[in-house]
């Protein structure tokens, strides 16, 4: 019996360039998760589980289960969600993207509040940044689960194969694309490639998890008040043992992310209020002129604790110029 894990993705998936209309959007990701269920049942996979890790878990429509037949379609939220009380021989990463500062198509790296995550390559000390093609890759490794197949956007794609250039890879769409395509046509390339990924030798699929994988925050503040809650403090950075570690510990992290989220909204909303007040006597332009202009363009939660205190500093100085001006 042959059992096949599908993570899913929602960036990636052909035919998908922005998440406006999420129904329109879930339908069109149901359907390139049926292109790839049925291939596989059609090419000697008996049972399949489907994964889907975008956000809640919740975009692929149950229908997709039903396409089993004989057979054992099972869909699960999130990686919570995956039952290992079977062995799978192998897996299949679908619809992923680029991961953040690349220029895929809706980039980004776990959540909005990582700047970069990288690993510490034991062999030669280069320390190179990954996205979740690469984490999910070798935290499947790790189970002992090859990943045979790759498809997304072209940055995903390009790092599916810089890691590993064995692999299958199948880019559906490009953020330098210049022509549109059927969606047809990009199913059609889909199996194709899904059906020469398991003519692949699975030895040579299997990523190894080496390394100390390195976690940059936009906000700095997010990594004291990690180290606070026990995490691993590496320079400026939170650090893990590998990606195993990153993963097996990831919806914990992002419930305490969640919250300092909340937090950090909060006290930078009555921060900004107390700016206004400061700064009713004071000419819009010479603030936008000033080093608070820059820090002021950040990201509401990006806003950290050291921002703020150079912008009372430097507001504080505008202050005075202001009335000995005057």
């Amino acid at each position: 019996m042959k059992h096949a894990l599908i993570l899913a993705d929602i960036e990636g998936i052909a035919g998908i360039y922005d998440l406006k209309e999420m129904n329109k959007c879930s339908e069109i990701y149901t359907r390139e998760i049926e292109v790839c269920v049925s291939t596989l049942l059609s090419n000697g996979v008996d049972a399949i589980t489907i994964c889907d890790v975008h956000d809640k878990g919740d975009q692929i429509n149950p229908r997709v289960k039903q396409m089993g037949n004989n057979c054992v379609v099972r869909l699960v939220s999130l990686m919570g969600g995956i039952p290992f009380d079977c062995k799978y021989d192998y897996a299949f990463l679908i619809g992923f993207h680029g991961m953040s500062g690349t220029l895929g198509i809706l980039p980004h790296t776990l959540r909005f509040d990582f700047k970069e995550i990288a690993v510490d390559n034991p062999y030669n000390g280069m320390i190179t940044p990954i996205g979740e093609v690469e984490i999910y890759s070798r935290w499947l490794g790790s189970l002992g689960i090859p990943v045979m197949l790759v498809t997304g956007d072209r940055e995903a794609v390009y790092e599916a194969n810089c890691f590993n250039p064995y692999r299958q890879t199948c880019c559906l769409k490009s953020y330098l694309q210049t022509m549109s395509f059927n969606i047809t046509s990009l199913h059609n390339k889909l199996a194709h490639s899904i059906i020469n990924s398991l003519k692949l030798d699975k030895n040579l699929c299997l990523s190894s998890d080496e390394g100390i994988v390195i976690a940059d925050f936009h906000n700095p503040d997010i990594v004291d008040i990690l180290l606070d809650r026990g995490y691993n403090k590496r320079g400026s950075k939170i650090q893990f043992n590998n990606c195993a570690e990153l993963v097996s510990g990831l919806y914990p992290l992002v419930e305490i992310l969640q919250q300092l989220n909340q937090e950090t909204w909060t006290t930078n909303i009555a921060f900004l209020k107390e700016l206004r007040d400061l700064a009713i006597p004071l000419k819009r332009q010479s603030l936008e002129q000033s080093e608070i202009g820059a820090l002021l363009k950040k990201n509401l939660l990006f806003l950290d604790s050291a921002s703020k205190v150079k912008i009372m500093d430097n507001i504080q100085k505008i202050i005075e110029l202001h009335a000995n001006h005057n």
